[in-house]
């Protein structure tokens, strides 16, 4: 029943405001979720908390666009700067993304994601503080606890916990009702970190793609994470090589999921090739 009526809530909580990339979503007071549009150049959610004198936005797969768009609405709930960005993971090889942030932005970042951010040919003009497995951090009221999986959708996700808001932003490691990429995926631990997650006492849980949901939400994303493992391992179980395994991959309940079709083929090669590699 407290599900239910939070549901109720989130549905009737207004949408502050849209633009070409997001929406913008009040979550609990001075949090609001930064949903990502189809079609946009947004390739992630992200979340932005504003407590008594700085402004903390969590995510990934920045682009200057997307950047641009958050900083403009933050600066319609108020005249405070972003002061840190909880940079959730990095995709190697990817330079037009996650470099074009703002300049007197601190970013956070779990120490493979610092990494990740090395490799690439594009040097970071921020400050960074870099972690190893958790941070908390204490910010006026608010209580931010950011805690690192090493291996799951890529290498250093970070989830962000609010506990005394009960709100949840799990960034790529959990995607509501959507297929996502899963091509940088470690699936042996990710579904370790879906587990952690799916256990944390949230009301409110911000997914990397789709819209704000709780816990069940999770258990979906475990469910559908779950067959489609045990589909790749059924075929290679059967001593299949990739190409004919992918032709016999069959997930009817999903083929009509948004994103499915779109990630299908990168996904099943990352799955097959790692879980083989396994076996």
């Amino acid at each position: 029943m407290k599900r239910m009526l939070l549901m109720i809530v989130l549905l009737l909580l207004p949408i502050t405001a849209s633009a070409a990339n997001f929406k913008f979503q009040k979550v609990r007071n001075n949090v609001y979720a930064a949903i990502a549009e189809p079609g946009g150049k947004a390739a992630s959610n992200s979340l932005i908390i504003i407590t008594n004198y700085q402004v903390i936005l969590a995510g990934s797969h920045f682009v200057p666009e997307t950047t641009r768009e958050i900083l403009d609405f933050v600066s319609t709930l108020t005249p405070i700067p972003v002061r840190y960005i909880i940079l959730t993971h990095h995709h190697r090889g990817f330079n037009h993304i996650d470099f074009d942030l703002p300049a007197n932005a601190e970013i956070i970042a779990s120490g493979p994601t610092w990494q990740a951010l090395k490799s690439e040919f594009r040097q970071i003009k921020n400050q960074v503080t870099f972690f190893d497995r958790g941070l908390t951090m204490k910010r006026g009221n608010t209580l931010i606890v950011i805690s690192a999986t090493e291996r799951g959708h890529s290498e250093g996700d970070l989830f962000v916990y609010l506990p005394e808001e009960g709100i949840l932003f799990t960034s790529d490691l959990f995607f509501n009702d959507v297929a996502g990429y899963m091509g940088d995926g470690s699936f042996r631990d990710w579904i370790g970190s879906l587990e952690i997650m799916s256990g944390i006492d949230a009301d409110v849980v911000v997914p990397g793609l789709g819209a704000v949901t709780n816990a069940d939400g999770i258990q979906r994303f475990q469910t559908f994470f779950r067959e489609f493992t045990t589909e790749v391992l059924r075929l290679i179980g059967k001593g299949l090589e990739i190409e004919a395994a992918k032709r016999q991959f069959s997930l009817p309940q999903y083929e009509n999921m948004p994103g499915y079709k779109v990630f299908f083929d990168v996904n099943f090669r990352r799955a097959y090739n790692e879980l083989k590699a396994l076996k």
